[in-house]
This record gives structure tokens, C-alpha cells and sequence, in this order.
């Protein structure tokens, strides 16, 4: 599974599809975001926690647009390293 608009705005309570473009970019961000810190050459996707990093930083990034954000949700960190984690034991 990866994570579309509608799964973002559903977590988020959006009815309406004014944002659908800025949550796009955001979930594209994300999922770069999370695989280059993990691994980039791995298949993160058969990965469940990768779905749900990704769903939590682009909502912590849609919530957060209008201000500074210097550091990343902690659940989003630790998810980073559960998946790195997975990925060294397959390796």
C-alpha cells in the first residue's frame, strides 16, 4: 500500500479538496524523506510502519506549514528506526 490524499484527509477530518494538491506534495516529500533516511535502494513498502511514517510526517507537515519546524515528529524517528532496523536484518 502507499499512502494517497484521501487516506491524509481522512486522518486529518478534510471533507474538502482545496488542499488536495499541497497534501500530494507533501506525501512525495515524505515518502523521499523517510526512504533516504532509511535506505534507498530497499522495498520499503511491503513495510507497514512505512505507510504510517509517511501518513504522520505529511500531516505533521500540513499542520505545521504556516511555522518554523526545526525537528520531526519523535514517532516519526522511531519509526525511521524500526525500519532501518528491519532493513539491516534483512541484509
Amino acid at each position: 500500500m502507499t499512502v494517497q490524499v484521501s487516506d491524509v484527509k481522512k486522518a486529518l477530518c478534510i471533507d474538502i479538496d482545496d488542499d488536495d494538491e499541497i497534501i500530494q506534495t507533501y506525501i512525495d516529500n515524505a515518502t523521499e524523506y523517510i526512504k533516504t533516511a532509511v535506505s534507498e535502494t530497499a522495498d520499503l513498502t511491503k513495510y507497514k510502519q512505512f505507510d504510517y511514517a509517511v501518513t504522520l510526517l505529511t500531516q505533521f507537515w500540513y499542520l505545521n506549514r504556516d511555522i518554523d519546524m526545526k525537528k520531526q515528529p519523535f514517532q516519526v524517528v522511531s519509526l525511521i528506526q524500526q525500519l532501518k532496523s528491519k532493513v539491516i536484518s534483512i541484509n
